[in-house]
């Protein structure tokens, strides 16, 4: 993690004693807001203005939350100072505590008597699983405030690891690091597979046997190689034998991918579920092919701390109950 220089006054390097529970107990909201104001800014000054506070006093915080945490947060040097190794680890943990604190303040300004859940999901989770899911949550009468964010898989674990969502509806990939599943609840929901689609008047849409040359010869709307769609589609290509295709258009959205496909000139690869909600609109059709495409599963990922809450507990009961009932 690149974090900027930040300048501070020359000091000393001197032994700082062991973590102290009364100092950690005396410290304020605004002392862990100011590690993330100088990783933000670049300076102690910076972060001074940014908190209202002057320099001298946010040398003062700085001191008494080294002296609480028992580390040095900033590493001093003739041209200044940047987090230490244990500044950028308590920074990392803060931001869950600010995005906590964040959170309950804005449940309570808006709407005291409901609970606040902050959601991260693949869009595809709007159109497969969230209208069955919001549907029965209202039903029984515990539907929670939402906020949601869309993004991509890694997208949706940075926000997760910096506290910025509480829960997120996404796969899982293989690069996940064993300390930070230490730290989360993983539940699996429902298996996942993709799909190629055409336009109900597209050649192949006719053909009962297609083959991997039919494929590789056709125009391809698909998403670009950050996509994990993208990823299996390629090493499926390359499974079967062949070079995947070069895209004649890349787009992230697979709405833009199955709407630019259902024009009759292209074909897209998409997750089944969207592919099916399209298809059911008879805006495309679902390309039959042996053997089928790449199957994964969806997962609920929440941190320990918080998987009990009421709202989080609520959802999770309701997407197992969605997906048990019909299978997305």
């Amino acid at each position: 993690m690149s974090v900027p220089a930040v300048t501070t006054p020359s000091a000393t390097t001197t032994a700082l004693p062991r973590p102290h529970a009364g100092h950690i107990d005396r410290l304020r909201v605004r002392h862990l807001r100011l590690l993330e104001q100088i990783a933000a800014t670049g300076s102690l000054s910076a972060a001074s203005q940014q908190l209202r506070v002057s320099q001298p006093g946010a040398t003062k915080m700085l001191q008494e939350l080294e002296s609480a945490f028992g580390c040095t947060l900033i590493e001093r040097s003739a041209r200044g100072g940047q987090l230490s190794r244990a500044g950028v680890f308590a920074l990392d943990r803060l931001r869950i505590a600010l995005g906590a604190l964040d959170t309950v303040a804005a449940g309570l300004a808006a709407v005291p008597q409901l609970p606040l859940v902050r959601v991260g999901m693949l869009p595809l989770i709007a159109v497969s699983a969230l209208p069955a899911v919001f549907a029965l949550l209202d039903k029984e009468g515990t539907l929670p405030r939402l906020t949601i964010q869309e993004g991509t898989v890694e997208g949706l674990m940075q926000l997760l690891r910096d506290g910025e969502i509480d829960c997120a509806i996404t796969p899982l990939r293989a690069g996940i690091g064993t300390a930070e599943t230490t730290q989360l609840n993983l539940t699996r929901l429902w298996e996942t597979s993709l799909a190629l689609a055409a336009a109900p008047t597209h050649p192949l849409a006719r053909r009962r046997k297609l083959t991997i040359d039919m494929l590789q010869a056709e125009r391809w709307v698909l998403p670009p190689h950050s996509a994990s769609t993208r990823l299996q589609f390629d090493q499926w290509f390359l499974e079967m034998g062949a070079m995947p295709p070069v895209p004649h258009v890349e787009s992230l959205s697979f709405h833009t991918n199955l709407s630019l496909a259902a024009t009759g000139s292209a074909l897209t690869v998409a997750p089944l579920s969207a592919v099916r909600h399209y298809e059911s609109r008879g805006m495309v059709r679902e390309l039959r092919f042996e053997p089928g495409m790449p199957h994964g599963h969806m997962f609920f990922v929440v941190r320990r701390e918080m998987a009990e809450l009421d709202g989080i507990a609520q959802l999770l009961g309701a997407l197992r109950a969605s997906s048990t009932a019909s299978p997305l």
